[in-house]
């Protein structure tokens, strides 16, 4: 995996090449170049971690594109980027992975087409050249990409279709600058000005919802969509070209048809993503999905996979020993070493890494199973996807059962079920009964889909209502219009539960779980590949019928089935456990100095944000186990941990996670009859 960033100024610093040629020696000309190029090089350090192995930087005034490699296929320095075509008209700086790389090699070698390199970067960048915008339709894989025509003076930047690989740009009145993280864009000196709406869409989801990120200026390419701007003109063009592969109607398959189908696609989706040229490992968690995708491995090579999981102190979030089970009937060499309570430093780092305000909180076990696995391999493969395609979550159940719910009497839910809810003693345990029945009544009242949205927040409302006292924060209902609008372009006839797992999957899933991933496992340079979201597993997971997904109280019976035979009984019968972390015990213990500390009556005035009566409460009644406020106060801890690293204090030194070395990048440069290279320094890390 990769970082991408460049910037594109609406005015070049000469009008053409003579004029380029008159100006060479004027001290004001080469000063401004030697700017330009070193905001494209700050650039490129603050996103080092996405690619310590290699960097470059073009030069093409007015582009000023740049790339980091973490070198994964072709490792030599043929894979250098940007890279360019034979001619040196068009260049590509690439974010990803295709995984069809080989047959799209192939149909271009028939058409004639020759390779200087093993890379899926020149497939991608032959591919464009030959069969143009249409490319895109035959990619199966992640990426985020870059391509410029220094003829035409034209940049076009795409996002794949499920947004695994991030992309976020600014406009100014001086240029278009684009980066694999905000982090690229504020080294390049924009102003740290927050976006007050998408942190109230961060209070309600936990996350801000792209197009919107936590900064006013800067702004996320949605999934499955492309830019186009050419330089001189300031207003880009934004169209999708992705479309989720629903069948024109609903599938008749059996359930031993799914199941078969099933099983074929995942195991060619995995067999197509283990293609690598460094060492290659899997996160194995105990669930479901890990261990198929673990099995699909294990099935595929004669040599043992290295798993990777993360073992808890605390008994009911520990599934360190279904993990085990696992790779011992898989023969896996296991990696399982014990995490500790003792996060709160470490979430200073994930604030910093996480950019965005994100209060997912199994970002610090995945903070510490990325640092884990990045020891020993250089990717890894995931579950992640699997329960937004197959149901997989316990929340769809409870969804269904909120039409029951609202059917009963007005005063038996309000005046009796309610209040006896409300009074049950918090728990520590994971997913505790008491907090999913306060969530059950809390939301079960709401039409849908907002029945089903009620489980995707982290304040309630009637919570929200106190504590936020932002004279123009937007309404509950206005926040909840960016989710519910995502099933515009649903197919009319889907399910009411499919109707569930299409929200899941184009608004949940792109906005927080694959956000958590790339961040920190980029932060330690590992690139993770999710098999679920490959072009024939999506295909297939949208055509099974909604009856094998979700049979009974078995979620995703149609994986369970497909799996059975690679699986132990003991995998295929087990609950989804989730990973998450014990924050309703840490934030009574061991994070309670943190919490008060960040969550001050400072922070409420300084942020003219939040109520401190109403926090000061939260704090004191969760603390006393009257009350759990736990995902609440941790969102509300993050926020507050993110407004002090990025808005209020953002000369704060930069957490490293690796040694410090020197970086180097190499700068190509158009010059009078074409182009120079050389190699300079980078700066420190």
């Amino acid at each position: 995996m990769c970082g991408i960033a460049g910037i594109l100024f609406h005015h070049s610093l000469s009008r053409n090449d003579e004029l380029n040629q008159s100006h060479r020696e004027d001290y004001a000309h080469r000063e401004d170049q030697t700017h330009r190029e070193a905001m494209a090089a700050a650039m490129l350090r603050a996103i080092l971690h996405r690619g310590p192995d290699d960097g470059g930087l073009l030069v093409d005034d007015p582009m000023y594109l740049g790339h980091r490699r973490l070198s994964i296929l072709d490792t030599s320095d043929a894979g250098h980027q940007p890279m360019s075509d034979r001619s040196g008209r068009f260049w590509l700086s690439y974010n990803g992975e295709l995984y069809n790389h080989a047959s799209l090699r192939s149909q271009l070698q028939s058409h004639g087409i020759p390779f200087r390199t093993r890379t899926d970067t020149e497939v991608l960048l032959q591919g464009i050249l030959y069969w143009g915008k249409e490319v895109l339709t035959r990619l199966d894989g992640m990426f985020a990409f870059a391509f410029w025509d220094s003829r035409e003076r034209a940049l076009w930047l795409v996002r794949d279709g499920q947004g695994i690989k991030p992309l976020f740009y600014s406009l100014s009145e001086e240029q278009f600058a684009f980066a694999s993280e905000i982090k690229g864009l504020l080294a390049m000196g924009l102003p740290r000005s927050i976006d007050r709406r998408s942190i109230c869409e961060f209070l309600t989801y936990g996350y801000s919802a792209a197009p919107a990120t936590g900064f006013r200026n800067i702004s996320q390419l949605l999934p499955g969509h492309a830019l186009e701007l050419t330089a001189g003109s300031r207003q880009p063009s934004i169209r999708r070209w992705y479309q989720l592969p629903y069948p024109s109607s609903p599938a008749t398959w059996s359930r031993t048809e799914s199941s078969e189908r099933l099983r074929e696609s995942l195991h060619a989706s995995v067999t197509s993503q283990m293609q690598s040229d460094v060492p290659l490992g899997a996160f194995l968690s105990g669930g479901l999905d890990s261990s198929a995708i673990a099995a699909c491995m294990a099935s595929n090579t004669a040599y043992p996979i290295k798993t990777f999981t993360i073992a808890f102190e605390e008994a009911s979030y520990d599934e360190s020993a279904a993990a085990s089970a696992v790779a011992e009937s898989l023969r896996t060499e296991h990696h399982s070493p014990r995490t500790s309570e003792n996060h709160l430093e470490c979430l200073q780092s994930i604030v910093h890494f996480a950019e965005d305000p994100l209060a997912d909180n199994s970002m610090v076990a995945m903070w510490n199973l990325c640092q884990t696995t990045a020891k020993q391999v250089k990717v890894a493969l995931s579950g992640d996807g699997a329960d937004e395609l197959l149901a997989g979550y316990s929340t769809y159940r409870a969804t269904a059962l909120a039409a029951t719910y609202r059917s009963l009497p007005k005063t038996l839910r309000e005046d009796w079920i309610a209040p006896c809810v409300r009074a049950l003693p918090p728990s520590d345990r994971k997913y505790a009964l008491s907090m999913f029945a306060k969530r059950f009544v809390d939301g079960a009242d709401l039409q849908p889909p907002f029945d089903h949205c009620s489980w995707r927040t982290m304040l309630p409302e009637s919570l929200a209502r106190q504590l936020i006292v932002w004279d123009e924060a937007p309404s509950r209902e206005e926040v909840l219009q960016s989710y519910s609008q995502s099933l515009d372009e649903a197919p009319p006839w889907l399910s009411p539960l499919e109707r569930c797992l299409h929200l899941d999957l184009t608004f949940h899933l792109p906005n927080d779980m694959l956000v958590k991933v790339d961040r920190m496992s980029m932060a330690h340079s590992l690139e993770v590949r999710v098999p679920f979201l490959g072009n024939q597993v999506i295909e297939t997971c949208l055509s099974l019928p909604a009856r094998w997904k979700f049979s009974g109280r078995r979620e995703k019976q149609i994986l369970r089935d497909a799996m059975h035979g690679l699986l132990p009984q003991s995998i295929l019968k087990r609950k989804k456990a989730g990973f998450v972390i014990p924050i309703e015990a840490w934030l009574r213990g061991p994070w309670r100095e943190g919490m008060n500390h960040y969550l001050s009556q400072d922070f409420c005035v300084g942020t003219q944000l939040l109520d401190w009566p109403t926090l000061e409460r939260m704090m004191k009644v969760h603390i006393s186990r009257r009350e759990d406020h736990a995902y609440s106060l941790f969102t509300l801890l993050v926020l507050a941990m993110w407004w002090r690293h990025w808005i209020s204090n953002p000369n704060v030194p930069e957490p490293s996670i690796r040694p410090t070395k020197a970086v180097r990048h190499r700068v190509t440069r158009r010059t009078v009859g074409g182009w120079t290279s050389e190699s300079v320094d980078g700066g420190l890390q």
